[in-house]
C-alpha cells in the first residue's frame, strides 16, 4: 500500500513538472516570436526615419535644442569633500555636503538659493512672473520633449491644475543645495489630491472623485547668477511601487489614476520589453537548472 502510493506521489510530481516545463518553453515560444517582430518593426522604423531625415533634413516644428549633454554652468574647484563615513564595500562616498559647496565659484549662497527656489514654486514656477525665467528656459520633465520659456509660459500657464484638484498638497521635503552642481537646488515630493474639479487637459475630463496618490518624485531647478530659472525638472518618479499611478509622475500619473491612460508607451505604467521579457525568461530558465550567480 505505501509503495503504491509513493509511486502515486511520484507520478504526479512528474507530471507536474512536465506541464511546469510545458508552460515555460510555450511562454519562451510566444517570447521570442514577439521579441522578433518588436525588433522587426523597430528596425523599419528606424530605416524609415533615417531615409527621411537624410533626403529632407528635420522638419522645422522638431525643437531646435537637445534634452541631452547640455553642459554644467558652475561645477566644483577640485574633488568633492567626503565625510569619514564608510559606504559600499566600505569605502568613502558620503560628501561632506557643507565643506564642498565652500569651494564652489556660485555667487549665490545655498540658503539664499533655496528660498529663491521656493519664491519660484509660489510664483506658480514663473508663470506669473516671467521675469524670474531665464530666456534660455528648459523645462525637462521625465518623457515630454522639452519646452523652451515661451512655450512653457503658454502651455504651463494654461494647465490649471489646481482646478482639477483644489486640495492639492505637494508633501514636499528635502530643499537642499548639489554639492556637485551648487546653482541647482533639489527637492523630493508625494503629492496628493482629489480629482473633484475640471481637468483641462486635451478634450477635458470631469470630475471623477479619486483620490490620487503619485509616487515619491525628485524635483529640482537651476539658476543662474540673476536668480532666474534656466532648467526645471519635475515629476520623475523614484518607486513605482508608491501610489495609485502606476509609477508615473505628473500629468501622466493624473490620467492613469482617473483611468484616463494615453495611448502611447510613454504614458502607461511600466511594462517590459519583448526582448527584456525574453532575456528575463531565458535567464530564470538558466537558474532553474542551475546556471547562474553564485551557482
Amino acid at each position: 500500500f505505501w509503495n503504491q502510493q509513493r509511486q502515486e506521489m511520484v507520478g504526479v510530481g512528474l507530471m507536474g513538472s512536465v506541464i511546469d516545463w510545458a508552460s515555460i518553453m510555450a511562454h519562451l515560444g510566444t517570447d521570442v516570436v514577439s521579441a522578433a517582430i518588436y525588433l522587426a518593426s523597430a528596425g523599419i522604423i528606424k530605416v524609415l526615419a533615417t531615409v527621411t531625415t537624410t533626403i529632407f533634413g528635420k522638419p522645422s516644428i522638431d525643437a531646435p535644442w537637445s534634452r541631452i549633454g547640455r553642459p554644467t554652468r558652475f561645477g566644483l574647484k577640485g574633488e568633492p569633500v567626503y565625510t569619514d563615513a564608510r559606504l559600499f564595500e566600505g569605502r568613502k562616498g558620503e560628501i561632506d555636503a557643507k565643506a564642498t559647496l565652500a569651494k564652489s565659484d556660485f555667487p549665490i549662497p545655498p540658503e539664499e538659493l533655496v528660498l529663491t527656489c521656493k519664491a519660484f514654486m509660489a510664483s506658480g514656477f514663473g508663470s506669473k512672473d516671467g521675469t524670474l525665467i531665464a530666456d534660455d528656459f528648459l523645462f525637462c520633465p521625465p518623457v515630454v520633449m522639452p519646452l523652451n520659456k515661451d512655450d512653457f509660459l503658454r502651455i504651463f500657464g494654461s494647465f490649471k491644475l489646481t482646478d482639477a484638484l483644489p486640495d492639492l498638497c505637494e508633501n514636499a521635503w528635502n530643499f537642499h543645495v548639489d554639492p556637485m552642481e551648487p546653482n541647482r537646488v533639489w527637492w523630493l515630493s508625494r503629492n496628493v489630491g482629489t480629482h473633484t474639479g475640471h481637468l483641462p487637459f486635451g478634450p477635458g475630463f470631469a470630475p471623477t472623485g479619486k483620490k490620487i496618490v503619485w509616487p515619491v518624485q525628485a524635483n529640482s531647478m537651476l539658476f543662474n547668477e540673476r536668480k532666474q530659472c534656466y532648467q526645471l525638472t519635475v515629476g520623475y518618479s523614484c518607486d513605482k511601487q508608491v501610489g495609485n499611478t502606476g509609477g508615473l509622475g505628473a500629468v501622466f500619473g493624473l490620467l492613469h489614476a482617473i483611468g484616463h491612460t494615453l495611448p502611447i508607451l510613454e504614458g502607461k505604467p511600466w511594462q517590459p520589453s519583448p526582448v527584456y521579457r525574453l532575456l528575463t525568461r531565458v535567464g530564470a530558465v538558466g537558474e532553474k537548472l542551475g546556471f547562474g550567480p553564485g551557482r
